[in-house]
């Protein structure tokens, strides 16, 4: 057992919860309004902050050091650097005063602008790209080496020079070949300066404890507590599971090769949160014959009872009209964009009163009833639908259904999902993930309580993936938890923690990224790997969870 209980059972509690319930259906004429709902826990805030059992994990901050004398500073003017193909020398004032003699513009991935630079230390350090954009939302990318640090960056303001930072990038000693492009769309360059790192910015992990829901089920407010309060200092190990199936509940289910028993067998404990999927749920699955009865609720209950957390996607089946159902794309693949036939979804979410609009309603009220079972069972979930939707960012290549109509249409498509399931069915056990993979995609705040990305790296890539981290963090200015929800490899937890991407929690996927025959998979993630990020200090499995049911209830003015 690994020594991370440290200290003293503590938790300052704060002041009272209060929040505002989002705009939605009349709740006298759902579901919701003839009890179907949980008792609200705010609806009586007492006068004193409740105070129960909260573990004891230690939650003090951890600061790593930079390694590197805080006097240090390298700086190169962008027009000085290696300009190639379309990247050039600009002298005019289009975005204000410059320094040197001038800036560089028109970068892509054909054409960067590279320097050399001689990191004399090894350790971390801050990057300050001094550049400007149009009204294009540009994002650019900067890279040390073919394996060294990366990360995305955005310009903050309009038409105008202004600084971003990238922050806490380990660099080797020694000399390091620099290149900076655009990410998504073009813009200019002034200057860089590589100054010693400042540290993490720890006041990113500083998140509000209220849900979008006000009337989230106590339960539900306790495990979001939780979250809440060992973000930045804990990341929770994650797993999902094949056919919705996980080994404990008396040896009764177990996956085809015992995911989670080799988890526990190499690794030396179970993950803190098991993921399953409504996928077999969706109406055109089952209308063919396709469902897995009672497992999803069966291990959901199982795992609940041993202390664990459950995090839920949906894999929508669209509905069998717009199903292909041909040799290529048969109806098992329906929620693929390329299986679907005619499935306008911008035209649908125009119109209300559409036969599509309300096939995706029933979809979703068949959904609801899934879910209402785990609220009846008091088992809050970490709900993450509609995942994926942007595709890769920088493609902007949708490979779900529910993202083919665009940025638009899909915030639509979140918020009538949010409002049924929340205001009209009066659902007060879920959290809401948002996972749609690209910043312009977010449905607003009150819509969401989670921020989230999916990223499968190389084979062997341990990397904190901190550019993807830092990418993710810009889809809202307000603090949010951020978790990699669904990843291949098992990134390496304690560079994260130094670099500053602190993941809430990981999920590796099933199949061959967790099994390779009646094996633990190394192929993506060794052995050793897989041991050395469950076993770190930051890292939670599921027998160090608190009795997150039992977890303080915080109120905030």
């Amino acid at each position: 057992m690994k020594y991370k209980r440290l200290l003293s059972a503590l938790l300052a509690t704060t002041t009272a919860l209060s929040a505002t319930a989002c705009s939605g259906s009349d709740s006298s004429s759902s579901p919701a309004s003839s009890g179907g709902s949980s008792e609200a826990a705010s609806s009586e805030e007492p006068k004193e902050p409740i105070v129960e059992t909260v573990g004891d994990l230690d939650y003090s901050d951890y600061i790593p050091e930079s390694g590197v004398p805080a006097e240090y500073s390298f700086i190169i003017e962008a027009e000085e650097c290696e300009l190639t193909g379309n990247a050039v020398k600009g002298t005019d004032s289009a975005y204000g005063q410059f320094s040197g003699s001038g800036y560089a513009y028109g970068t892509s991935n054909k054409d960067p602008i590279t320097f050399t630079f001689n990191s004399e230390y090894e350790g971390r350090y801050d990057v300050i790209i001094t550049a400007a954009r149009g009204s294009n939302n540009a994002q650019g990318r900067i890279e040390f080496g073919e394996d060294g640090a990366s990360s995305t960056f955005g310009i903050p303001e309009e038409g105008k020079f202004c600084e971003c930072v990238v922050k806490n990038l380990y660099l080797e000693k020694g000399e390091q070949v620099v290149t900076v492009t655009d990410y998504t769309k073009e813009f200019a360059i002034d200057s860089i300066e590589i100054v010693a790192a400042t540290g993490v910015d720890l006041s990113m992990y500083d998140v509000s404890h209220k849900l979008s829901n006000p009337n989230a089920s106590d339960s539900t407010q306790r495990l979001y507590n939780f979250m809440v309060d060992i973000y930045g200092k804990y990341t929770l190990t994650g797993q999902y599971s094949d056919s919705n199936k996980y080994p404990l509940a008396d040896n009764l289910i177990y996956d085809q090769y015992r995911t989670f028993a080799k988890i526990d067998e190499v690794c030396g404990d179970l993950p803190a949160v098991l993921g399953l999927d409504l996928m077999d749920y969706s109406p055109s699955r089952v209308e063919n014959g396709s469902s897995d009865g009672e497992m999803f609720l069966t291990s959901a209950k199982a795992w609940d009872k041993e202390g664990g957390i459950v995090t839920l996607s949906w894999h929508w089946n669209a509905p069998s009209i717009y199903l292909k159902n041909d040799g290529d794309n048969p109806w098992y693949r329906g929620f693929y964009t390329e299986a679907t036939k005619d499935l306008d979804l911008a035209a649908i979410m125009a119109d209300e009163n559409s036969e599509g609009y309300k096939l995706l309603l029933s979809d979703i009220d068949a959904i609801a009833a899934e879910l209402q079972k785990l609220e009846d069972a008091d088992i809050p979930v970490l709900w993450r639908p509609l995942h994926e939707a942007g595709g890769d960012p920088k493609w902007n290549n949708p490979w779900f259904w529910w993202g083919s109509g665009g940025a638009d249409a899909y915030k639509k498509l979140w918020v009538l999902m949010y409002d049924r399931l929340t205001n009209y069915w009066g659902l007060d056990n879920l959290i809401w993930v948002w996972n749609g993979q690209n910043i312009d995609w977010y449905p607003g705040d009150e819509y969401c309580d989670i921020i989230s990305f999916d990223f499968y790296a190389d084979a062997y890539d341990y990397d904190s993936q901190e550019d993807t981290f830092n990418y993710i963090k810009r889809s809202t200015d307000t603090n949010k938890i951020i978790a990699l929800s669904e990843n291949g490899v098992v990134f390496d937890v304690d560079t994260a923690f130094d670099e500053g991407a602190r993941w809430s929690w990981f999920a590796v996927w099933s199949g061959e990224y967790s099994l390779d025959g009646p094996y633990l998979s190394t192929i993506y993630t060794s052995e050793e790997q897989w041991i050395k990020s469950y076993q770190s200090e930051r890292a939670l499995t599921l027998s160090e969870l608190p009795d997150w049911k039992s977890y303080p209830l915080a109120y905030e003015d």
